[in-house]
């Protein structure tokens, strides 16, 4: 999830990731936000999704996607600022969108470990399978080509190009069973303490346990990688392909690939990588059902997060239904409660989910 959201962070900034950022580093605009329009070399006006801008003066035909007129049915209405505001929650890489509050770094780490450590660890060292939040300074430049090669750590430290994102990040989707339920001074403090597990520095100076964190701080903070990435201009295409019009390949016979974790956990020491990428691996002397459980399920059902039943709590699972298995199934499926659909792993078939809720079901009994 976490390296997932990421990746959505980094394209709202229309940026693209360079992980060679040590040796190909091409800056991002100095300036934001970057122009909503440009002119082209024929003299048109382009918009930053790469539209033309027609003259205003040009007569406006509205179409109505409807079999009737909705012109004299009164459908729809202007949007009012409020129910605007309502929506425009983000928060952009200079820090639009921040709103007031203010918390100090102490404050923020008490908030951090009532709320966040259950998953990311006092020290935002991670907890069993859940994301690293500190460390990883030099491992971008990491390529693993097997399951046993250490990969990239990516978190704020090493890998996020803004802070100030985070925050709309962290009101909106945490804590991961009580999203939205962190007040704007509690998230001020937390981005203030991971800051400073970062050992990032503001104008040169340590951030301290008495600093205060609010607007106006977060907008002065500059991250190690906010260079080492790639401004993505949408006005230009990035390939150049002919539409094919005959003999093309039949996609039906196609197979989408996708790289996957192999679940291996190292214990290192503080701050070193934890996690390695590539193929996935068998858990030793386990089945393939074993290995899927461990890549997909235990990182919530081995410590009963979020009040997800414990494998092998016989006394957790005797409160589940275990006539309607078909409830079960669904609910693992489609998702419930604080669960996400097949546990987040999009990539399993039902049927494999399937198969492991019945491993979990006959190692609880």
């Amino acid at each position: 999830m976490y390296t997932y959201m990421l990746r959505v962070i980094a394209s709202s900034f229309l940026l693209i990731t360079s992980l060679s950022a040590a040796s190909h580093t091409v800056a991002s605009p100095d300036s934001y936000p970057y122009p909503s329009v440009v002119t082209d070399k024929n003299g048109d006006k382009i918009n930053v999704d790469g539209a033309k801008l027609l003259p205003q003066t040009m007569e406006v035909k509205h179409i109505y996607h409807s079999p009737f007129s909705g012109k004299n049915y009164n459908l729809g209405e202007k949007a009012t600022k409020e129910q605007i505001n309502a929506w425009n929650k983000d928060t952009r890489p200079d820090g639009k969108g921040l709103p007031e509050g203010k918390m100090d770094v102490l404050a923020g780490s008490e908030v951090f470990i009532a709320k966040c450590a259950t998953c990311h660890g006092d020290f935002g060292e991670g907890v069993d399978r859940f994301p690293v939040l500190s460390g990883g300074e030099g491992t971008l430049t990491l390529h693993p080509k097997t399951g046993g090669d250490a990969g990239p750590q990516k978190t704020i430290g090493s890998f996020a190009p803004y802070i100030a994102p985070f925050f709309w990040y962290i009101q909106t989707a945490m804590p991961l069973a009580a999203p939205k339920s962190l007040s704007n001074d509690e998230v001020y403090g937390i981005l203030g303490y991971l800051l400073q597990l970062n050992e990032i520095q503001v104008n040169g100076q340590d951030i301290d346990d008495e600093t205060i964190i609010d607007r106006k701080f977060i907008m002065s903070v500059h991250l190690p990688n906010e260079k080492g990435f790639e401004y993505n201009n949408l006005r230009v295409a990035d390939t150049q392909n002919t539409r094919c019009m005959k003999d093309c390949i039949d996609t039906k016979n196609m197979t989408i690939m996708h790289i996957q974790t192999d679940g291996t956990i190292v214990e290192p020491e503080f701050g070193e990588e934890r996690w390695f990428y590539g193929e996935a691996k068998a858990v030793e002397g386990g089945s393939a059902v074993k290995t899927a459980y461990e890549n997909s399920c235990a990182g919530c059902h081995d410590s009963g997060l979020a009040g997800s039943p414990k494998v092998g709590d016989k006394e957790a699972w005797s409160k589940i239904n275990m006539q309607n298995l078909k409830e079960i199934f669904d609910h693992a499926i489609n998702g419930f409660n604080a669960m996400p659909p097949k546990g987040g792993d999009m990539s399993l078939e039902d049927e494999s989910v399937k198969e492991i809720v019945e491993y979990m079901v006959e190692q609880s009994k």
